[in-house]
């Protein structure tokens, strides 16, 4: 249980340190979300992508991996939001994009060591270039590459790959402070949420069960399938079923408000969510830590 603890205590306490700073401050959180989105977590991608992933085995192993998990939930909405009478578009996103960044990294660092970051940052890009790409398509948008271009994550992906490819690096001058730039982006991620905790409208609560719920339950299953089909290192296995329970993206609610589908249903499926890590992620770790 104490090793259970070491896990799930300083990730929920900077996010508990965010929610009490929200809950007594206003704050524009979107401008330091942004600035996190478009500085410190691309950041936090090239330099892991470049500086940490070259050498390590299993890459590819987790790429398919997340790519199952991901686009397995999204085929289960599809009966899941006939049966809950939840229209499509609003259901899936937060089923298939799940919290692998704000609340993915620091959990996979805390419960299994620097050494799988490199992995969990793979997970991520499946993620999140399924957010980016996938998810328009889903939310009825034509896909552009422009808007590609400018997305600062995209980019910072497409970077750290081609230094990753070409087994280039960083100038050692720049490298400290890309260094401590990287660092600023898992608290900085998991301060936020617990602000946006903090702001939560919680109306459509049942709502927000029903999108909290199935998610790690949608992933879950191809998480199993996956670690059982895909050889892999044994080190990796927990690092996949971790992935596949964690709960709906913060991004889900941005983009849904962007997109006008339904955004206090999908905000309030992502608040409920990550609200409930609480409660079965100490019973998550439980197992991983014995597997």
């Amino acid at each position: 249980m104490y090793e259970i603890l070491t896990v799930v205590i300083p990730v929920f306490f900077i996010a508990l340190c965010g929610y009490i700073y929200g809950r007594w401050v206003t704050t524009v959180i979107g401008e330091v979300n942004r600035i996190n989105l478009d500085l410190f977590v691309p950041v936090l991608l090239v330099y892991v992508l470049s500086e940490k992933l070259g050498g390590v085995a299993g890459g590819q192993e987790m790429l398919m991996a997340g790519v199952l998990v991901v686009f397995g939930s999204g085929l289960l909405a599809i009966p899941a939001s006939r049966l809950l009478g939840i229209e499509f578009k609003t259901l899936a996103p937060p089923m298939m994009f799940n919290n692998s960044a704000n609340l993915g990294f620091p959990l996979a660092v805390f419960a299994f060591g620097e050494s799988i970051l490199p992995y969990a940052v793979v997970l991520f890009l499946v993620q999140a270039t399924s957010m980016f790409t996938f998810g328009f398509v889903i939310y009825g948008q034509r896909l552009s590459v422009k808007h590609l271009l400018s997305n600062p994550i995209i980019v910072a992906m497409s970077i750290g790959l081609i230094l990753y490819g070409f087994d280039l690096h960083m100038p050692a001058i720049v490298l400290p402070g890309v260094k401590l730039l990287s660092e600023v982006a898992i608290p900085l991620t998991l301060v936020t949420l617990g602000i946006k905790l903090a702001e939560a409208d919680w109306h459509h609560w049942r709502d927000g069960i029903w999108g909290a719920v199935l998610r790690p339950l949608s992933g879950l299953p191809f998480g199993l399938l996956a670690i059982w089909m895909i050889p892999m290192p044994e080190t990796l296995k927990p690092l996949v079923i971790l992935f596949a329970v964690l709960p709906p993206a913060v991004l889900n609610a941005p983009l849904a408000e962007r997109y006008k589908q339904e955004p206090e249903k999908v905000a309030s499926m992502v608040m409920v969510g990550n609200m409930l890590t609480i409660v079965y992620m100490p019973v998550v770790f439980y197992f991983l830590l014995r597997m």
